[in-house]
C-alpha cells in the first residue's frame, strides 16, 4: 500500500513563466484551461462549484487574452498608419499629373481629416468594447465547452481563443469598417483592396512578434523551459514555431467560421461554428480531429529530455512498486496498476550536451506526480560518448503512474558516488552492496550477484563514523531467469 499523497490542491497545475525569447500567449492560455479542465475531472465538488471555476480561469486568462487583443488591435492600427499616408501620396501625384491646382487638390483632401480622425477613435472605440466584453465573452465560451469537454487538448484551446477571435472580428469590423469606407471613397485605388477582416485574418506574423522595447540590442538570455509543472519540475515548452502553427489553425478556423452559413443560434453567430460546443464535424470551424473527450487509454509514462544545448537524447521509463490502483474516484477506470518511475533506459544518447539537459515525465492521464530525475552527461573530451547522455539517476521516485505491465524484477546497474562523504572507515558496509573507502571517503560502490529489486534499492551504509555520502542507484530490467531472490522496497513519499 502506498502511503502518498499529493502535496495541495495545487498539485499538478502548470505554470508558464516569463520567457524574453518568445510569444507564449498560446501557452499560457493552453496551461489555464489544462488546470481548469483537471481541476473539474479530479477535484471533489469542483462541478458542484462550476460557476466559481469559471469564474477563476477567466480571471487568470483575462491579463493574456488583453494582451492578444492590444497585439491586434495594435497591428490593425500601425497598418491603416502605414497605408493611409502612403495612398493621400499617391492621390497627391496623381492630381499633380493630370493638371489640378493645390487649392483643388486640398479641396479634395479636406474631408479626408475628419474622417481620418473618426477612424482611428472607432479603433479605439473598438479596442475598448472588445476588452470590455472578454470576460464575459471568456465565460460563454468556457462554459459553452464544458459539457463536451472533458480534457484540454491544444484543439481545444484552438476553438476556445477561434471563438473569441471571431467575436473581435467582428466587433472591429463592425465598428471600422464603416468608418473605413468614406476614406478609401476619397483615395480609391490608391489605398488599395484592404480589408479588415482579412488583414485580422491573416495578419498573425505581425501581432505575434516580441517588441524588443528598452533592451538596447542587448542579448537576451533564453531560458531552457518557461513550462512548469507544480510537484513535478520543468516541463518540455511549446517553441514558438508550435505556437505559430497553433495561431495559424486557429486563424483559418476563425476565416470558415467567417464564411460558414446556416447559423443556428446566436452563441453561432457570434462565435463560429467550433466542434466542442456541438457543431457537426462538417459544419464546425475545427480544422482536424480533436480528442476531447475520455482518454480511454493512459499509456505508460515517458521521459522527455530537453535543453542542456544537445539534441536526440531519449530513453523509456522503468517502472517499480507496481500495485493495484485503489483510486475510487478514478474517472477513467481504466488504470488497474499504478508504480513509481525507478529509472530511465537510454535508448538513444543524443549528443552535443554542453550542460545537464532537464528531464521531465508526463503520463497521457496526468495522474502520476513527484518523479524527478537528473541526466548524467558524459564530459569528458577524450571519451567516445563526450555530450551524450549516459544514464538517469532518481532523485525521487514519485507514484501513481499508470504500470499496466507486468511486474518485472530490477536489478542496479551501478552506483552514481555523488558524494564520498567523509570519516568512513574500510570496514563500513551496505548490505547487499561491495563499497571502496579511501582517504574515508566512499569512492565506489557494486552491487553482488543475485539480489533483484521491486523499486530503487536503500543503500544504507552501515557506520558508526562517517557521514554525508550521496549514492545513486542506476536500475534496470531483469528477465526472469536472472532473478534470484527479490528484494520489497517499501514506497513512501512523504
Amino acid at each position: 500500500m502506498s502511503c502518498a499523497r499529493a502535496e495541495s490542491l495545487t498539485s499538478g497545475n502548470i505554470i508558464i513563466l516569463a520567457d524574453p525569447c518568445k510569444d507564449n500567449t498560446f501557452a499560457r492560455i493552453e496551461a489555464y484551461l489544462t488546470n481548469f479542465f483537471d481541476r473539474l475531472s479530479k477535484i471533489q465538488g469542483a462541478v458542484e462549484n462550476l460557476q466559481n471555476e469559471i469564474r477563476s480561469v477567466v480571471d487568470v486568462i483575462g491579463d493574456t487574452i488583453t494582451g492578444f487583443v492590444n497585439k491586434m488591435l495594435g497591428s490593425l492600427n500601425d497598418k491603416l498608419a502605414e497605408l493611409i499616408p502612403k495612398a493621400i501620396n499617391g492621390l497627391e501625384d496623381f492630381l499633380i499629373g493630370i493638371g489640378r491646382t493645390i487649392p483643388e487638390i486640398i479641396a479634395i483632401e479636406l474631408p479626408l481629416i475628419p474622417a481620418v480622425k473618426a477612424l482611428f477613435d472607432g479603433l479605439f472605440c473598438a479596442a475598448k468594447k472588445v476588452l470590455d466584453s472578454a470576460k464575459d465573452v471568456l465565460t460563454d465560451l468556457i462554459t459553452g465547452s464544458v459539457k463536451n469537454v472533458l480534457n484540454a487538448a491544444s484543439c481545444v484551446v484552438e476553438d476556445i481563443i477561434g471563438g473569441f477571435t471571431n467575436n473581435l472580428v467582428n466587433i472591429v469590423d463592425s465598428i471600422v469598417g464603416p468608418l473605413l469606407s468614406p476614406i478609401t471613397g476619397i483615395l480609391g485605388k490608391f489605398f488599395g483592396d484592404f480589408n479588415v477582416k482579412d488583414f485580422l485574418l491573416t495578419g498573425i506574423n505581425a501581432v505575434r512578434k516580441i517588441q524588443n522595447l528598452f533592451q538596447c540590442d542587448e542579448e537576451k538570455i533564453c531560458p531552457a523551459t518557461s513550462k512548469y509543472k507544480i510537484d513535478q519540475g520543468p516541463l518540455k515548452d511549446m517553441s514558438e514555431e508550435d505556437q505559430d502553427s497553433a495561431f495559424n489553425k486557429i486563424f483559418s478556423g476563425v476565416a470558415l467560421s467567417q464564411g460558414a452559413k446556416n447559423l443556428q443560434s446566436d452563441f453561432e453567430k457570434k462565435y463560429g461554428k467550433w466542434r466542442i460546443f456541438g457543431s457537426e464535424l462538417g459544419e464546425a470551424s475545427d480544422l482536424g480531429p480533436c480528442n476531447f473527450g475520455n482518454i480511454t487509454e493512459c499509456g505508460l509514462p515517458t521521459a522527455i529530455i530537453f535543453g542542456g544545448d544537445g539534441f536526440g537524447a531519449a530513453g523509456n521509463v522503468i517502472l517499480g512498486n507496481i500495485i493495484e490502483n485503489v483510486d475510487t474516484e478514478d474517472a477513467l477506470g481504466s488504470v488497474k496498476k499504478v508504480g513509481s518511475i525507478v529509472g530511465v533506459d537510454i535508448t538513444s544518447p543524443g549528443q552535443g550536451y554542453l550542460d545537464t539537459p532537464f528531464i521531465s515525465f508526463q503520463d497521457g492521464c496526468n495522474k502520476g506526480y513527484g518523479a524527478h530525475g537528473r541526466c548524467i552527461v558524459d564530459r569528458n573530451p577524450s571519451s567516445p560518448t563526450y555530450g551524450q547522455i549516459t544514464g538517469v539517476v532518481m532523485i525521487s521516485e514519485g507514484e501513481n503512474y499508470p504500470a499496466d505491465i507486468d511486474e518485472l524484477p530490477l536489478y542496479v546497474k551501478n552506483v552514481i558516488v555523488e558524494d564520498g562523504g567523509q570519516d568512513y572507515l574500510d570496514d563500513d558496509t551496505i548490505d547487499n552492496f561491495d563499497i571502496t573507502v579511501t582517504d574515508g571517503k566512499i569512492t565506489s560502490v557494486s552491487p553482488k550477484v543475485g539480489f533483484a529489486y521491486n523499486g530503487l534499492p536503500d543503500l544504507n551504509i552501515n557506520s558508526d563514523t562517517g557521514f554525508g555520502a550521496v549514492l545513486r542507484p542506476i536500475m534496470s530490467v531483469v528477465t526472469p531467469a536472472q532473478q534470484t531472490e527479490v528484494i520489497q522496497v517499501i514506497d513512501c513519499i512523504s
